[in-house]
């Protein structure tokens, strides 16, 4: 992977992401996955997180920004979510700093798919800005787990939205 294929799908979606939300344009949410999972934060691929409690995740490989409030639901179920949206420090001192807030597609009781587009989009920009100008263990090393879990969370959303 290089950080073309991160940034030309971010500019996809930006260009596209008012179609994907009117059902005339379809993200594919095979190649986020595929993303994800290249950038090789998560121990394992994404599509394995679906299925898994969020005690299992909180104990294992969660960073804690995350919300997690029910032990025994699947991470699938979540509606917090944890946005990349900027990025500040050193890439020539490998001190990177990425910066996150919550997004909850589900705040007002139904499903609005827009926050999830939008947080595939900011978080793939931002991710690939950085990959191109540093080493990928910096990437590797300062971004939140709970964020690329995130990610995934979002594009299984739209995916069954789909």
């Amino acid at each position: 992977m290089n950080s073309e294929t991160i940034s030309e799908f971010a500019d996809w979606i930006y260009k596209n992401n008012k179609d994907v939300e009117k059902k005339s344009a379809k993200l594919d949410v095979e190649k986020v996955y595929k993303l994800i999972d290249d950038l090789a934060i998560l121990r394992k691929p994404i599509k394995e997180y679906f299925d898994m409690t969020e005690e299992d995740y909180y104990q294992n490989e969660s960073d804690h920004r995350l919300t997690l409030q029910n032990p025994t639901g699947k991470l699938s179920e979540l509606h917090d979510r944890v946005q990349v949206n900027h990025v500040d420090g050193s890439l020539s001192g490998h001190d990177i700093n990425f910066t996150y807030n919550h997004e909850d597609p589900y705040a007002d009781g139904e499903y609005k798919v827009k926050t999830d587009i939008h947080l595939i989009e900011y978080a793939f920009t931002v991710i690939g800005a950085v990959y191109d100008n540093t080493i990928v263990s910096d990437v590797r090393n300062a971004l939140s787990n709970d964020a690329v879990l995130s990610i995934g969370l979002s594009a299984k959303a739209i995916e069954e939205w789909q």
